[in-house]
């Protein structure tokens, strides 16, 4: 990852260099020590419930034909960046914290790239994906008959594939740009035209769905109201997935703003931890959306569990 200085008390300006040009501030590393330690525990124990919740989806998506349908997919999708987030973006910082307790300039900035990278890919592929759905489900109100022609599951793997490539080749470029704010000044707008595309989606899905309700009166078509309630029901649960990432990311944007304004300064490093945690934590939570929100999903996994604990 280059040249690290492994004397503790080296100079701290030498190490930014070899660290990719990420910011450090080992100033107030002492003061830090106590928030370090508890961010290393917490960030431990939602990496394991990270992990473990989002494998029971993609398990169940995997051993549950019924679910290979386009939506289940691209909600597999988002279960697989949560498991990249526990995996390996949370483990990497609780090791990137104790490096830092340590003074391991060497383990400090490996393990940051790690965690930044593979957060940059897991939210990144969370963001387009939360598009991809949105877009899925104005098309499944708006095509009607014509969605089952037009959107195949095998479409909804190979957008998932492009989004997964599309995300890890930004994220490796990232280090061959020398100016973080190039950078950002290309991949910020994607990610923010993508949200825009999501709000749009889901109001045009909100004008359509009220249309239709109005439309349908008597009692023959039953089968209709009870087709446009599911309907109804997985297009809010993937709202409320929504809702939380954007609650949970909007601190995060915050604390980037600040660290553009301010730089890296003792409290938006303190920001920057405890902001960072707050991100992760949705990813354990996610799960139990999909699980109390989707009944195939929550019968899928329950099926699965019971099966892993006979053998």
């Amino acid at each position: 990852m280059g040249n690290f200085s492994s004397d503790p008390s080296s100079n701290v300006h030498a190490s930014v260099q070899s660290c990719f040009n990420l910011d450090t501030n080992f100033d107030n590393a002492g003061y830090l020590y106590t928030t370090n330690i508890i961010t290393a525990v917490v960030n431990s124990f939602f990496a394991l419930t990270a992990v473990l919740g989002n494998f029971f989806i993609i398990l169940a998506y995997q051993r549950t034909l019924s679910l290979h349908c386009p939506a289940n997919t691209l909600v597999c999708c988002l279960a697989l960046s949560d498991f990249t987030v526990g995996l390996v973006a949370q483990p990497s910082f609780v090791a990137h914290k104790i490096g830092e307790v340590q003074h391991n300039l060497s383990m400090y900035c490996e393990t940051r790239i790690v965690t930044e990278t593979s957060g940059y890919i897991a939210c990144g592929v969370s963001i387009l994906t939360l598009t991809a759905i949105s877009i899925e489900r104005y098309l499944a109100v708006h095509l009607h008959l014509r969605y089952n022609e037009i959107v195949t599951n095998f479409r909804a793997l190979v957008t998932v594939g492009i989004l997964w490539s599309i995300l890890g080749l930004a994220a490796g470029s990232r280090f061959f740009v020398r100016d973080g704010k190039n950078f950002n000044a290309i991949t910020a707008p994607i990610l923010f035209s993508s949200l825009i595309v999501t709000v749009w989606a889901y109001s045009r899905i909100y004008k359509q769905v009220k249309r239709h309700q109005r439309s349908i009166q008597d009692q023959e078509k039953s089968a209709r109201v009870i087709g446009i309630a599911k309907y109804k029901k997985s297009t809010v649960t993937m709202v409320y997935i929504l809702g939380l990432f954007v609650l949970s990311n909007a601190s995060y944007l915050s604390v980037v703003v600040a660290h553009r304004i301010q730089g890296y300064t003792y409290s938006v490093k303190v920001a920057y931890i405890f902001a960072s945690t707050i991100v992760f934590m949705s990813s354990s939570v996610n799960p139990l959306i999909y699980c109390c929100r989707i009944k195939e999903i929550r019968q899928a996994v329950v099926k699965v569990t019971k099966t892993l604990c006979r053998l």
